[in-house]
């Protein structure tokens, strides 16, 4: 029996303790309609705290692009009593209008965590509105949930994660995660070819939502060739390898002042030319973050 209560306390507290530090917190995101897309969809924050497999806080929905929000407590539970990642919780109030007295419907929100994306989602509905119901995602935030009479961030965010969503990009938090591990290949090339040989296509389609998830990021492309050849010619084809890069990272969607290249014709081998193996090696194009 003491082992069997030892164990439960253990696992009541380890519990506790993951809740509070994975899923207690601001969760910022957006509300869309059923039937309708991203790009129409709202605002919303919750502020949640996670006590065993209880869970309260606060929400806060606000009008895009206007100062009209509305606040309600938000009480739920881990919806197997014991798995962070799928929960569920309800809106109460205090007031049933948003600050520009419009009427608010009470919500209901059912969410699983999803651990590839990094983000909360699933779906909410309402008793009070029968019609309210759609689709909800959120990521982790750090913004403080309160009764400001203005947006808490500026709406601008709302476009960047309608966009974001759009374009099927993971959570800002785990995108970080995806930066920090990101780890390059070189793409190499056949004898006198500046064609991307298409074996490196998902390694690159990797790449550009690298550089599309950090808007504060830009790459440099670097041309180099084996020594067959002159110098001159070696230069325009270590040229034309990077152009080929920067085309197809621009079909991916990277705007052309995200792109530096670079070209170095035969000078910056890697391995002897003396091979046909290291000669391989050495018509390739090299990658920067910058």
């Amino acid at each position: 029996m003491k082992i069997t209560f030892l164990s439960l306390f253990i696992l009541c507290f380890q519990l506790n303790c993951i809740c509070q530090l994975t899923l207690s917190g601001t969760w910022q995101g957006l509300l869309a309609r059923e039937n309708q897309g991203w790009d129409l969809s709202e605002p919303i924050y919750f502020s949640i705290s996670c006590i065993g497999s209880s869970i309260n806080g606060e929400s806060r929905e606000e009008k895009y692009n206007t100062a009209s929000f509305c606040s309600k407590i938000i009480n739920g539970k881990l919806s197997d009593g014991k798995s962070i990642k799928s929960i569920v919780f309800s809106q109460t109030s205090t007031s049933s209008k948003w600050s520009d007295g419009n009427p608010s419907c009470l919500l209901s929100f059912s969410l699983k965590y999803n651990d590839t994306t990094g983000y909360f989602e699933g779906s909410y509905s309402s008793t009070t509105c029968p019609t309210q119901k759609g689709y909800i995602k959120l990521y982790k935030s750090t913004t403080e949930v309160s009764q400001s009479p203005k947006p808490l961030v500026p709406h601008t965010w709302v476009d960047r994660f309608r966009s974001d969503l759009i374009l099927g990009l993971s959570a800002p938090d785990e995108r970080k995660k995806e930066l920090k591990n990101f780890k390059f290949e070189s793409i190499y090339f056949d004898y006198n070819s500046d064609s991307i040989p298409s074996t490196f296509n998902t390694y690159l389609n990797s790449m550009a939502r690298i550089i599309i998830g950090h808007s504060d990021l830009r790459i440099k492309i670097i041309g180099n060739t084996d020594w067959d050849g002159s110098d001159e010619f070696n230069e325009d084809l270590s040229r034309r390898r990077a152009e080929s890069l920067t085309n197809y990272l621009e079909n991916q969607g990277i705007k052309r002042d995200r792109i530096i290249i670079e070209y170095n014709g035969e000078k910056l081998p890697i391995e002897t030319n003396n091979t046909h193996e290291g000669r391989q090696k050495n018509r390739r194009v090299d990658f920067k973050f910058i």
